[in-house]
């Protein structure tokens, strides 16, 4: 016990923060945006080269630790990211707490001082009770230390939190403008109401894969599937007319539903089967919720096999993974 006392007396350290700043900052912001993703990431990026982090992070919102002297610039540069919707400041004073806290650091120590001087002398008798109080006084020190740690780290990095909204809160059109009848009729708010009416879809000439955790539709030549939380997954077929390739349908399908008032959030080659194909995931405002609505787009001879799926964003994007694997799966 004596040799532990002794060697946490030589690591003590005196505790010591800036006279000149003993306040924590707060604030918070939130912005429409076209695109929340691609804000977010640019958010991001510039919290780290100002030295900081993020604390937690969802598809709507970031809480940000920055460095204090850097979070009101860092929160006037993120103006120019959107359209403000509101802010706020906010800084709460620990002064009065930090001196009680030397104060009681002071007193705690010089206790602690007094028993090592008193543990020299004591006789063996003693001596347990004195150590008994010692580890006592070092908890105490400690516990105090450690609090004076968590108001030193708010008072030096500032929380920032930063909320994101779609700027356009319209939901896309339901028809288009373009020649081609089957890229008018691709919308989530149809694909939805079919499910909700127990609408089934057009044969799909596909062999394809239940989505893990999707339930599917009983009829063989027709395939939909729906999970418990309400993510849909549909495949049809449409004719492709004029015949066309993968190269064409895809600039047509990107036009049509970018026009529609469709946010491009992602898009990507990919293979089914040996079966080239197109994935374009878009967003979309649902009334106060936002929409993820995944195309995937396949030629196949005098057909275009087409696969819809949708959600509420976050239900989404825990089944995204699942729902591509499935797509991988279809066989033509």
């Amino acid at each position: 016990m004596r040799w532990f006392i002794a060697l946490w007396m030589l690591c003590i350290s005196a505790i010591s923060w800036s006279a000149e700043n003993q306040s924590a900052m707060s604030g918070s912001m939130v912005l429409r945006v076209d695109d929340r993703e691609a804000t977010l990431k640019e958010v991001l990026n510039e919290t780290e080269t100002k030295g900081g982090w993020f604390a937690t992070l969802t598809a709507e919102s970031v809480d940000l630790r920055i460095p204090a002297a850097e979070a009101k610039a860092f929160m006037e540069g993120l103006r120019a990211k959107g359209d403000l919707v509101s802010r706020g400041y906010s800084s709460q004073d620990h002064s009065p707490e930090l001196a009680d806290l030397a104060s009681r650091l002071r007193a705690r120590e010089a206790v602690l001082a007094r028993y090592m001087e008193v543990l020299t002398t004591a006789r063996s008798k003693a001596v347990v009770s004195v150590e008994r109080e010692i580890s006592r006084v070092i908890t105490e020190i400690e516990q105090i230390k450690g609090r004076i740690r968590v108001l030193e780290d708010k008072i030096a990095y500032a929380r920032v939190w930063v909320g994101f909204e779609f700027k356009e809160r319209r939901a896309p059109n339901r028809d288009g403008s373009s020649s081609f009848a089957w890229l008018n009729s691709m919308n989530v708010s149809d694909l939805l109401e079919s499910f909700e009416e127990g609408y089934r879809s057009s044969r799909s000439l596909a062999e394809v894969p239940t989505p893990d955790g999707f339930a599917a539709y009983a009829n063989p030549s027709r395939f939909q599937a729906l999970s418990s939380d309400n993510v849909v997954f549909r495949v049809r077929s449409e004719r492709n007319k004029p015949e066309a390739n993968l190269a064409f349908w895809k600039q047509a399908l990107h036009t049509r539903m970018s026009e529609a008032g469709y946010h491009v959030l992602a898009e990507e080659n990919l293979t089914a089967n040996g079966t080239d194909g197109y994935l374009l995931e878009l967003g979309a405002a649902n009334g106060e919720q936002d929409q993820t609505y995944l195309i995937t787009l396949f030629v196949h001879g005098s057909r275009l096999i087409l696969v819809e799926a949708s959600g509420e964003a976050d239900t989404f994007r825990q089944r995204r993974d699942t729902v591509i694997t499935a797509i991988k799966g279809i066989r033509m």
